[in-house]
């Protein structure tokens, strides 16, 4: 649904095989997608801000090193450029939207010195770090992190906050996959149940809220 532009290599990037595609980011995760990337796309350009990557030395050295990916250093994307989609979703004559390319601009400082333009690709996998959407929770003394992600017990879903579990992307920077949300889901589940249970608060639907 995305048109080609996803932040999920590891999900999307098999969509794309022997097809060239960009990467934008300079920290661990774009380092990681670039070198999934790599395994079935036939170029990887990665696009970052700065002169320098952020991301670890083990895998920036291997980035670099790699024969089918190239860096675009000090530049950012301007825009993507692509194809609408036509006809009707759902029948036969329906085209999907399409990215054809990546519209990218030097930083402040280096124009004139490096390359501003269009890279044409098939897809494009932003890398850039993710904001959980905890903002509301702000005052509510849950602990977070400086990230924003909530803080939970090692090997539990509880929170800071007796009787607040957390589950998925609030609570997980490492993985964020649909799959282990739905079992992060379950486990909050279970532990909300066993939290009611050892609590003597009923679990039946409206019978908690009554003894409260």
């Amino acid at each position: 649904r995305g048109g080609g532009v996803s932040t999920c290599a590891t999900c999307d990037g098999f969509l794309f095989r022997d097809k060239p595609v960009v990467v934008v980011g300079g920290g661990d995760t774009a380092m990681e997608d670039a070198l999934v990337l790599a395994r079935t796309s036939s170029s990887v350009t990665v696009i970052h801000r700065g002169g320098t990557f952020r991301a670890s030395h083990a895998l920036a050295s291997r980035v670099l090193a790699h024969p089918k990916i190239t860096v675009l250093w000090n530049h950012t994307v301007a825009g993507f450029k692509g194809l609408d989609a036509a006809g009707t979703e759902g029948e036969e004559d329906f085209v999907p939207p399409r990215l054809t390319a990546v519209e990218v601009e030097p930083t402040e400082g280096t124009a004139g010195k490096k390359r501003r333009g269009e890279i044409e690709c098939a897809a494009a996998f932003v890398a850039i770090g993710h904001e959980p959407n905890t903002k509301f929770l702000s005052g509510s003394g849950l602990a977070m992190g400086s990230d924003g992600y909530l803080v939970v017990t090692p090997g539990s879903t509880a929170t800071s906050v007796p009787g607040v579990f957390a589950a998925g992307d609030v609570s997980d920077h490492v993985y964020r996959q649909a799959i282990t949300s739905a079992g992060s889901g379950a486990m909050a589940a279970l532990d909300a149940e066993r939290f009611l249970s050892t609590s003597g608060l009923d679990s039946t639907p409206g019978g908690a809220k009554e003894e409260l």
